[in-house]
């Protein structure tokens, strides 16, 4: 996955006073060393034929900075100190009322992204750095930063293709569907890795992307390019759309058929009219009260959290098991020989997520913080044995048939 610094920024400094090459260095809490930065290609016009330099008011410590090799070689990706995001305002919000939205402001944020062959994708974004500009050794026209856009859309896409790893065509088409539980779980994994892949794109692109052609590009889903769509860009954000000019369609590659599949939190929450499976009862109402009795320390978490705290994965942990039941066992088939091996796929998933939800509650029954709800985490625990026995128990039935 991509890695995003910017707390953990101290200063740095980008020199692109060189066509096609940019050099820099990356001072970072906790590191006594720069990073040292050599990347092919240029920043966008703003940025193209000047040395920048950033400072951070405030740095503070960051995991991913500890990731960072100290030699960064690659290709730039999007690079420029004008890039425009919606912003709600604290006066924005104390105006708003009955309500309705706050109004936004647009404001300029600094972006640094690159490509590297030590650690992939790598960004750094940011409002509140204090940024000095030189002045320009060479100028870069419209359509030399429009190759530029292109060639970072590429780079982008290049970098997803890793991450999907798409399968090689199968030569035979009526080759007979193999329903074993290996062939299931190799299958969930491409998807995961899709889906993966796609909000990658979404959280660089926005949700707005969607109605993008650079997520389509990216994603390589390259039928869905020059498509008619309901959707107009913003007037504020119409960059997006500039790089398709003089763009060649490149060939056609094979689309996953398989939908993103990240249907947990919906697959809890969708009512079946049909009678539920003792163990996908026993899960979602084991969510249910999770979500209920830990409500105050869940809005306290979600203000500070990042989404790794050992509340986080817990939470994250089991409504994954819930949902993925509640899929696999509240379906018309469930039973069924045809369903066999990507029941037992869904299952050994959802042992996996037990044992990382079992991993998270320990540590919140380590953490001081939590010493005064011990009976409560003790109840979860003893309810997260019975679903994972439950698992084990439907896994040997299923062997069985």
């Amino acid at each position: 996955m991509a890695l995003r610094l910017d707390t953990a920024v101290i200063r740095g400094e980008i020199d692109n006073t060189t066509r096609d090459n940019l050099r820099g260095k990356l001072w970072l809490v906790g590191r006594e060393d720069p990073v040292i930065i050599d990347l092919r290609g240029n920043a966008w016009r703003d940025l193209a034929g000047c040395t920048i330099t950033f400072t951070n008011p405030t740095p503070s410590s960051q995991s991913a900075a500890a990731s960072l090799k100290p030699k960064q070689k690659g290709h730039a990706g999007d690079i420029t100190a004008s890039r425009q995001v919606k912003v709600d305002t604290v006066a924005a919000k104390r105006e708003a009322s009955g309500g309705a939205d706050p109004p936004a402001e647009w404001r300029n944020e600094l972006y640094i992204e690159w490509f590297s062959e030590e650690n992939g994708r790598v960004f750094i974004e940011g409002m509140d750095f204090e940024i000095s500009i030189s002045a320009w050794a060479w100028e870069m026209d419209e359509a030399q930063e429009a190759a530029q856009k292109m060639s970072n859309l590429q780079a982008m896409r290049e970098w997803l293709a890793g991450i999907i790893r798409r399968p090689e065509p199968k030569e035979d088409d009526d080759e007979e569907f193999d329903d074993s539980e290996e062939s299931w779980e190799d299958s969930l994994k491409q998807s995961d890795r899709l889906s993966d892949a796609n909000m990658e794109a979404i959280e660089k692109y926005g949700v707005d992307g969607l109605h993008d052609d650079r997520i389509a590009f990216v994603m390589g889903w390259d039928h869905m390019l020059g498509g008619s769509s309901e959707h107009e860009a913003d007037d504020e954000d119409t960059e997006g759309e500039s790089w398709k000019e003089g763009h060649e369609m490149l060939p056609e590659l094979d689309v996953i058929e398989s939908e993103l599949d990240d249907q947990a939190f919906s697959d809890f929450l969708e009512e079946s009219e049909r009678e539920a499976h003792p163990l996908q009862t026993m899960a979602h109402d084991f969510v249910l009260r999770l979500l209920t009795e830990i409500k105050e320390e869940r809005a306290e978490n979600a203000a500070e959290s990042d989404g790794s705290t050992a509340l986080d994965r817990f939470i994250r942990n089991s409504m994954n098991i819930s949902g993925k039941l509640a899929g696999a066992l509240g379906t018309e088939d469930f039973g069924g020989s045809s369903q066999t091996g990507h029941t037992l796929a869904i299952l050994r998933r959802c042992l996996n997520w037990a044992n990382e939800a079992f991993a998270a509650l320990n540590e919140l029954m380590e953490a001081p913080e939590w010493s005064d709800r011990q009976d409560l985490l003790t109840d979860f625990r003893a309810e997260l044995f019975a679903i994972r026995d439950g698992i084990i128990d439907l896994r040997k039935k299923l062997r069985e048939k």
